[in-house]
């Protein structure tokens, strides 16, 4: 079977402060579809990151599931990886009402027979657990607050994941997982714009 393709884009790109100094702010995004052989069902993956001032990164990171063709109802648990070293995060918001379903922040990867628990030494991967059900199709939206850190630049290291499942701690099935490999998004100059493509590199797992 021919290996799965995906496409991503990634932008860099410069805000200029209005003080005589300006402070370069970076920006990155990603765009996955045509990733079933990634567990993704049908689903696309879209993750935004934007750097704040102070040391803080806002992420967005939304799957939208009108295509999906799965046989679980929801998502248990979702992570992705792209800001290296960072200290401390929160959910600020989510598919459900209740924050206390997706937080806290887990430095922690999706396993098929866990649901985002601590490992031993540092991963950079954002994992949190709760239930949103899908059946609905349309966008499911997750943003988050992380502190410190450094944007990873190289998307060899960036990555996205989910796990299906059809209930908290119940019936886990495929899990989404999507690596990144092309070229490095470029380190903003003042005033400039950049664009670039690369290309991801999916694969998936499943517990039955």
């Amino acid at each position: 079977m021919a290996p799965l393709i995906a496409r991503i884009s990634i932008i860099a790109f410069v805000l200029v402060g209005l003080a005589s100094s300006a402070q370069a702010l970076q920006f990155a995004e990603a765009f996955v579809d045509n990733c079933d052989a990634a567990g993704c069902d049908g689903a696309t993956l879209y993750l935004s990151v934007q750097e704040e001032a102070g040391g803080t990164w806002l992420v967005t990171y939304t799957i939208n599931t009108d295509n999906y063709t799965g046989d679980r109802i929801g998502f248990n648990q979702i992570g992705f990886k792209a800001i290296k070293g960072w200290t401390d995060g929160e959910v600020l918001t989510s598919p459900v009402g209740s924050m206390t379903d997706w937080n806290p922040v887990i430095e922690s990867p999706i396993a098929s027979n866990s649901l985002c628990e601590k490992t031993n030494g540092n991963t950079d991967k954002v994992c949190v657990q709760g239930f949103v059900n899908i059946e609905a199709g349309g966008d499911y939206t997750w943003t988050f607050r992380l502190e410190g850190g450094t944007l990873m630049t190289d998307l060899n290291d960036w990555h996205l994941g989910a796990q299906y499942a059809n209930g908290y701690y119940r019936a886990q099935g495929k899990i989404i997982s999507v690596s990144g490999t092309g070229q490095p998004i470029p380190e903003p100059t003042a005033a400039v714009f950049f664009g670039l493509g690369a290309i991801l590199v999916a694969r998936g797992a499943r517990r039955r």
